[in-house]
């Protein structure tokens, strides 16, 4: 009997994998290809994980020198078309990606399929092969989401289902982390990763997962931090008594081999630390606005966690009540606050271009642990409100799918020197999106003074 149950838990992860991936990818190419809305990617900052999976597949290599032209004929350098674009950097006479590699890393099966079947290199392979990966990426994450609950935490079906659902469809993972090959879907498969070997006290995988997670995407080291006061916290009082030099030893062989493959890659095709995309940015990066950034992260108008994502408003209720209660809603609640707090002051902390809270999206899983808690002890008393709001945070990312393209940060983007652009209603994204539609029937010329007619 236990294998059976066994067998019907793996086909429904299988199933969850394959409905969201069926959701990511085609909820793109239907807009895509009827016209609705014709951006293939999203942002400059796909391109280069998707390049490097394509060298390393066809050419056996990391640089992306025979792609270069291609790609600079396209997406050049903003402010000037003769220096190399800011998503590269330079190493000799080689042209390599100035972003973390473990996205293309992950990429690769996609590739390498895609490949099989298509061994051009054309722009269309290129949108095609960043949105299957990032849907892959992400439909993983949406079944892990669901193993955590229903496996591990032994919630029921239903609110196990529910809390999938929110992660998957009513966050910007719908509209945005999915649609293309981001570092952010990356840093949340690893994220759930280290939760479950977290909570199945398995330091080899735990440490791996943290070391990987840290090579996707440096500011993951908040969250290996964190979860090592937590282990180190436990041991104290006893929680984890087999936290021993055993456990030690396996913890540092777990974190070692991402160590010794990020030095590999470095020596090898970086050449120095100085080469890697990050650190020429570690100096004059951090300009963000404190507190107001922190403030614009949960509430501007264009950008707000809570403003795109209402349904995120549990989770903050969650802390509050679930904070002594639950040691996984802790840990939750000190990740949120250390990375929104950190990144609060990261120039871009709005995202850039991009749908909805971007900077954020690396935490997006620590938000619903949170809501689980809710679920779990509140359910009969806030489910109307819940599916009130799971409904409107679902309509406002099927908006994104529809209405982003670029146009409203053309408009009004003005940088992150002066960001009161961020907190105007009138001009806000989803107002923009309202006068676009009016537009389309007639009742306006043009949605902003800049924009053409049929915009």
């Amino acid at each position: 009997m236990s294998e059976i149950i066994k067998a019907q838990k793996f086909l429904l992860f299988f199933f969850l994998f394959f409905i969201n991936f069926l959701v990511y990818f085609f909820s793109w190419l239907f807009f895509y290809k009827t016209g609705i809305n014709s951006l293939p990617m999203q942002s400059e900052d796909i391109l280069p994980s998707v390049f490097t999976s394509i060298s390393i597949i066809k050419d056996g290599t990391i640089y992306v020198n025979e792609y270069y032209e291609m790609m600079i004929s396209k997406y050049p350098q903003p402010d000037d078309v003769s220096l190399t674009p800011f998503y590269l950097r330079k190493i000799g006479e080689n042209y390599i990606t100035a972003f973390p590699l473990m996205s293309s890393v992950i990429s690769l099966p996609i590739t390498f399929f895609y490949l099989l079947f298509d061994k051009s290199v054309s722009w269309e392979s290129v949108y095609y092969i960043s949105h299957l990966s990032g849907s892959f990426i992400l439909a993983l994450s949406s079944a892990l989401v669901f193993y955590i609950f229903y496996n591990l935490l032994k919630s029921s079906l239903k609110k196990s289902l529910i809390l999938t659902f929110i992660f998957s469809f009513c966050t910007i993972n719908l509209p945005l982390i999915s649609q293309g090959l981001w570092q952010h879907g990356t840093v949340q498969l690893f994220g759930l990763l280290a939760i479950i070997f977290y909570l199945k006290n398995n330091p080899f995988l735990l440490y791996l997962s943290l070391g990987l997670g840290v090579l996707a995407r440096p500011t993951f080291g908040l969250i290996l931090i964190i979860l090592s006061i937590f282990l180190i916290v436990n041991k104290r009082k006893k929680i984890y008594p087999d936290f021993d030099f055993k456990y030690l030893g396996l913890s540092f062989v777990g974190l070692i081999i991402p160590v010794v493959f990020f030095l590999f890659y470095n020596q090898v095709f970086y050449q120095s630390l100085s080469n890697q995309g990050y650190a020429s940015q570690l100096d004059d990066s951090w300009q963000g606005n404190f507190p107001e950034s922190f403030i614009g992260m949960f509430l501007s108008p264009s950008k707000g966690i809570l403003i795109y994502s209402p349904i995120l408003i549990f989770s903050l209720i969650g802390f509050y009540y679930g904070y002594k209660k639950h040691e996984l809603v802790k840990i939750s609640f000190w990740v949120v606050l250390i990375h929104c707090l950190v990144l609060s002051k990261w120039k871009h902390w709005y995202g850039g271009y991009g749908f909805g809270y971007r900077m954020v999206s690396d935490v997006i899983p620590f938000f619903i642990f949170p809501i689980w808690f809710m679920l779990e002890t509140h359910f009969e008393r806030i489910k109307k409100i819940v599916f009130g709001l799971i409904l409107l945070s679902f309509l406002i990312q099927f908006s994104g799918l529809v209405f982003f393209d670029s146009i409203w940060h053309n408009a009004y983007d003005t940088g992150f020197k002066n960001t009161s652009w961020l907190w105007s209603i009138e001009n806000s994204e989803a107002v923009f999106n309202i006068r676009r539609v009016l537009v389309k029937l007639g009742f306006l010329d043009k949605a902003c003074e800049v924009c053409l007619p049929e915009n």
